[in-house]
């Protein structure tokens, strides 16, 4: 198996930083417990608070398409959508 590691990028309105941190900091707990997460976390830029990345490594391209599944089908991803 072969390691992936997924970048994502996104921006959070004016305002709704510490909430879109919030809903992270809880979903990361699922994320990081789901088979096959080695690492995830969330980093704002220095410049702008808003301008966010989600750094994760997975074990396995198969594993991280189980999980980007598991999160469209619980609606996290559309949650984190709104804050783009």
């Amino acid at each position: 198996m072969m390691t992936v590691n997924v970048l994502i990028e996104g921006n959070s309105k004016d305002g709704e930083k510490d909430g879109f941190t919030d809903i992270c900091r809880e979903a990361f707990k699922v994320t990081r417990a789901f088979d096959g997460c080695k690492h995830i976390d969330l980093v704002c830029s220095t410049e702008d608070g808003n301008h966010w990345f989600f750094n994760e490594t997975w074990e396995s391209k198969a594993q991280y398409d189980k999980y980007l599944k598991f999160r469209t089908e619980d609606g996290f991803a559309r949650r984190r959508r709104q804050h783009d």
